[in-house]
């Protein structure tokens, strides 16, 4: 078996499909790839979509939990895996079609742990794009680097959907997805390529991201900000432990440290502007959280470390927006003036 697809399934019935049909239209033949889906408890007529293709498809594998979240359901499937290579793919995303064989010779002729490749972003409701833009892959070039040069080279986007992985590379570092948490793909992402030892990024295009309104990450629910608040603080942790366990004598420690603190700053930023903009912690709650993140490094911020903005946006942040975040006089004032406000 050359791959697994891992698909964690929670109330997607809407998208389910139209996923499995780009699946469905790859060049691979049905023994060369499989489709494992884990339902997580969904209350939709999701899983019985699966159900049906799986009667249909020898391939497609269907697992059903009771809800515990994503990370959980990714890790069932993982478990339940068989391939070579691994791909975590969300339920309301789909593929270009005829693309994943050319996405595993890459992937096999360089004896890569992992493999990189392009995405496009979609709006929900717009005409699919089911055509790869790519159309001579014997012309691509693939450079061969090891983890910490890679990120050093081309940091990283946190989304496991982003690339493919060897299998035998999660189990012998025994990389999972942290359960019970949000930022789990940015602490899974940074915990791989930091392990890895033969990786490349390769211009394909593979994969659709279609932006869904109202879910996790464009929810205003006050609960599930107030789980991102404590999933950033989860994952500034989990980045300092990484640069704690970092090979100091390679030739890109500066580089990747460096980076990675720009991902705590970020973090510190986005924890920030959540609590302002959504009334979400007390003077006090607030107060321990900073004096957890000073502990940590990431705070106050650095701008000369970065990861607040790109471009002309992080010379804004940095000359309003950070001063602010930095003074706690001032943060805690523009916190009572949020409370305040309508």
């Amino acid at each position: 078996m050359k791959l697994s697809i891992l698909i964690p399934l929670y109330n997607k019935e809407k998208y389910i499909e139209r996923c499995f049909k780009s699946l469905l239209t790859q060049d691979l033949s049905p023994d060369e790839y499989e489709v494992i889906v884990v339902d997580d408890g969904s209350k939709d007529a999701g899983a019985a979509i699966v159900q049906e293709y799986s009667e249909k498809n020898t391939n497609i594998q269907l697992i059903k939990q009771k809800n515990q979240g994503p990370s959980a359901a990714r890790n069932k499937c993982l478990a339940a895996a068989t391939g070579d290579y691994v791909y975590f793919l969300d339920a309301d995303d789909y593929l270009a079609i005829n693309v994943l064989k050319s996405l595993i010779g890459l992937a096999e002729q360089n004896k890569l742990e992992i493999l990189e490749f392009n995405t496009k972003q979609i709006p929900e409701g717009s005409e699919l794009i089911e055509e790869s833009s790519t159309k001579n892959t014997k012309d691509l070039v693939v450079k061969v680097k090891d983890g910490i040069s890679y990120v050093a080279d081309y940091s990283f986007r946190n989304e496991a959907w982003r690339y493919i992985v060897k299998r035998n590379l999660l189990l012998t570092k025994d990389i999972k997805f942290i359960e019970g948490t949000l930022y789990e793909d940015a602490i899974f992402t940074a915990s791989l390529f930091l392990n890895a030892d033969r990786m490349a990024k390769v211009n394909m295009d593979i994969h659709r991201y279609i932006v869904v309104e109202n879910s996790i990450v464009t929810s205003k629910d006050r609960a599930h900000n107030l789980k991102f608040i404590k999933g950033m603080i989860n994952a500034i942790e989990h980045f300092h432990g990484l640069i704690e366990n970092l090979d100091t004598s390679h030739s890109d420690y500066t580089k990747v440290v460096k980076n990675l603190k720009g991902r705590q700053q970020a973090l510190v930023f986005a924890l920030i502007i959540r609590t302002l903009k959504f009334r979400l912690l007390s003077f006090d709650e607030l107060k321990e959280i900073l004096m957890k993140l000073k502990t940590l490094g990431a705070y106050p911020i650095d701008p000369k470390i970065g990861g607040v903005g790109q471009g002309k946006t992080a010379q804004f942040y940095n000359m309003t927006f950070v001063p602010i975040f930095n003074n706690k006089s001032c943060l805690y004032l523009g916190m009572g003036l949020m409370k305040i406000m309508p």
